[in-house]
């Protein structure tokens, strides 16, 4: 995918330039007719910053983790899908937006926040962006459940990322937006984060090392959209050994061709070499199982002479005296055996 161009204003204060310039802001802070509001479905999206959400308003593009994203898409293939936008440690929702598209796997964008962690993209357009504070909203309540814990009533603002609203909060919100007035919004800082903006750009396209791991994650994540994760990928790249081989999400340590190395040589070892390690550490395994079953039971006669034979030996005594605060000497001492009573 292409990336969208650098655009920016000398100023955001003139709404109309904004709507002109930036194509998903086209139709913000209208008096929006909103349809089939019923039959429509809505999210709460929490962001790490402003900077993901001034990304998402000037280029109409959104993207999350691989599970949220999977719920998104999902969302979509059944309806209407509206996201009320929020930033953590803020007081405030900051836009409404709606799906236009359903995630697309092959597309991505390079300059989010943190780089080489989002990949994928869904389409928005944005309805209002204004500051609403969350005194607006405090009466708006949803149960909330975490795995492994009991229930929770939470105000909508309290919801974590991505936590889809009951249809009847949903429309509340909606409405909200529709009717508050708000002399405040985001457009403040957009110059701010304009420049931070350009700042990531240059680093990022003159690093290239940068390019080069966005390459490798993607076309990972183009195999596995909705189940990847950049963090543990990494972990696992790092904790693969430098002879190893991947298996079942775990990397296999092989060590006795290490140790062996005409084992590895061996032409029908050089296909499959950790499969044909296991079978053969396998077939091993069984041939002891099999002679310990097939092993006589020791007789009580010999074993009561082994026991004879053991009488003697050593054990350490530790003393203590006012001289020393330990002495350790070996006593040598006579094991009592019991005696085995044989039946005649």
């Amino acid at each position: 995918m292409n990336q969208p161009q650098f655009q920016a204003l000398p100023s955001y204060e003139n709404l109309d330039m904004i709507r002109k310039t930036f194509p998903p802001l086209e139709h913000i802070n209208f008096d929006h007719e909103f349809k089939n509001l019923d039959k429509s479905k809505y999210f709460i999206i929490r962001t790490q910053g402003e900077d993901n959400v001034h990304r998402a308003m000037k280029y109409g593009i959104w993207t999350s983790s691989s599970r949220k994203n999977e719920r998104l898409n999902e969302a979509f293939s059944q309806g209407d899908v509206y996201l009320f936008f929020t930033e953590i440690n803020s007081l405030c929702f900051s836009g409404m937006a709606k799906l236009t598209s359903g995630f697309d796997p092959k597309s991505h964008f390079k300059y989010w926040l943190i780089e080489n962690k989002w990949f994928g993209l869904f389409q928005i357009k944005w309805l209002y962006v204004k500051d609403l504070p969350f005194k607006l909203f405090e009466n708006i309540k949803q149960i909330q459940k975490f795995e492994g814990s009991d229930e929770t009533v939470k105000s909508v603002y309290d919801l974590i990322d991505c936590t889809e609203l009951t249809l009847e909060n949903g429309i509340k919100m909606a409405e909200i937006f529709k009717n508050e007035e708000s002399k405040k919004s985001l457009f403040e800082d957009f110059s701010q984060l304009d420049k931070l903006e350009n700042q990531s750009r240059q680093q990022r396209d003159t690093n290239p090392n940068f390019e080069k791991k966005f390459q490798e994650l993607r076309s990972v994540f183009e195999t596995i959209p909705y189940s990847f994760s950049a963090a543990s990928y990494e972990r696992r790249q790092q904790r693969k050994p430098q002879y190893g081989y991947y298996n079942y999400g775990y990397y296999q340590q092989p060590q006795y061709w290490q140790s062996n190395s005409g084992f590895y040589q061996q032409e029908q070892y050089q296909q499959y070499p950790y499969q044909q390690y296991q079978n053969k550490y396998q077939d091993q395994t069984d041939q002891q199982y099999n002679k310990k079953e097939t092993q006589q039971p020791v007789n009580l006669e010999d074993k009561f002479e082994m026991q004879q034979n053991r009488k003697y030996k050593y054990d350490k005594k530790k003393r203590f005296n006012n001289r020393n605060n330990q002495q350790i000497e070996y006593v040598q001492k006579y094991q009592q055996e019991t005696i085995v009573q044989q039946n005649i």
